[in-house]
């Protein structure tokens, strides 16, 4: 899955090299009707990072590839560190899952 991802935390800039694992509002609930937030490592296509209010593509590595099987190109969904929304993305291919 590839996302275009536009950065819109107060931090200077995103680390593309796999190290963030930010939790995602893949439009998934619990039980109880919950949101549930779902962890994917990312990484940046073509950069090292992605600055304060830039755009790159990213291909998310999920902890959990089955909660992300419901995505299609153009949903957007959001990315999170903590309570305030870090970033949206929106889905911009979607490749089969690798045997």
């Amino acid at each position: 899955m590839v996302l275009d991802v536009d950065v819109e935390r107060e931090r200077a800039s995103l680390s593309g090299d796999g190290r963030l694992r930010p939790m995602w509002d893949i439009g998934n609930h619990s039980a109880g009707g919950e949101r549930e937030l779902s962890i994917a490592r990312l990484w940046v296509e073509y950069a090292q990072e992605i600055g304060l209010g830039e755009t790159a593509d990213v291909r998310p590595a999920p902890m959990s590839p089955e909660q992300w099987r419901h995505l299609k190109c153009g949903d957007v969904i959001t990315m999170h560190e903590a309570r305030p929304v870090a970033g949206t993305a929106t889905v911009i291919e979607v490749l089969p899952p690798r045997s």
